[in-house]
């Protein structure tokens, strides 16, 4: 009986989507996080006999369940959320702020825009990775800001004049969705998602920064709610047609009783 194992295929990957839809809810207060939906595709067909025959045109087939077929990450703009610190930069638009990993000098791409200062004054992320192109704040600066074009800007003590740090640039992909998610809200580029390519903000549909803000979360929980009470109402379902199977087969063997 197929029953079984084509109702077991679709518990598997129900119980999978269960796990996406468990982290997108962990991280609804993780800023710059981008959802993952999780998709399927049924499995082959065994045909009894081949649709276009005279006497039976639509052919007479049974499909052996359901498989997960990929995860997509939602890159869909989360909301900004306004925040009283100079290094909170948020991106309202396309693109990715750079980073560098200090140690072993790979280029990551991020939507999280808290940065820090580090002991020589240069802008980090929380782990401790560069700000590309790099910036730096001198000492004794007192007073910074970024503006929309991504141009960052400091007062000289004393004199009220601005004096320009340096300018942020971001990065955009052809397919973002081909990125690879490596934690921390931080990706990494592939052969799906392009090569990435540099412009400056404000330019070429390249977003705009706001400073002091950051970026929220794209989940929303009400979505994610309704979506896995659908989910375990379908593994279920999938579930009781094992019990029916079960039954069937026992009905079956005691026929001869």
């Amino acid at each position: 009986m197929h029953a079984l194992w084509t109702a077991a295929s679709g518990m598997e990957a129900l119980k999978f989507k269960i796990d996406v839809i468990a982290n997108n809810l962990s991280n609804t207060q993780t800023d710059g996080f981008k959802r993952t939906d999780a998709e399927f595709t049924d499995l082959l067909y065994q045909y009894w006999r081949k649709p276009g025959a005279l006497d039976n045109p639509t052919g007479v087939a049974f499909g052996l369940g359901a498989r997960v077929a990929g995860t997509n990450i939602n890159h869909v703009q989360g909301s900004l959320q306004a925040t009283n610190n100079n290094l909170d930069w948020a991106i309202d638009g396309q693109g990715f702020f750079a980073v560098t990993d200090p140690i072993s000098g790979e280029r990551l791409f991020t939507r999280r825009g808290a940065f820090k200062l580090n002991n020589n004054g240069q802008l980090v992320t929380n782990d401790g990775f560069f700000l590309d192109p790099a910036i730096t704040i001198p000492p004794g600066t007192s007073s910074y800001h970024i503006d929309r074009t991504g141009t960052v800007w400091a007062e000289q003590p004393g004199t009220g004049l601005l004096t320009q740090l340096g300018q942020i640039t971001l990065t955009m992909f052809p397919n973002p969705a081909g990125l690879v998610a490596r934690g921390n809200s931080l990706y990494t580029p592939t052969t799906a998602s392009g090569d990435p390519q540099d412009g400056q903000p404000g330019q070429q549909g390249y977003g705009i920064i706001h400073g002091r803000a950051l970026e929220a979360s794209n989940v929303q929980i009400v979505t994610e709610m309704v979506d896995l009470i659908t989910t375990q109402k379908a593994f279920d379902t999938n579930s009781k047609v094992i019990n029916v199977a079960d039954k069937m087969m026992d009905t079956a063997n005691n026929l001869s009783r």
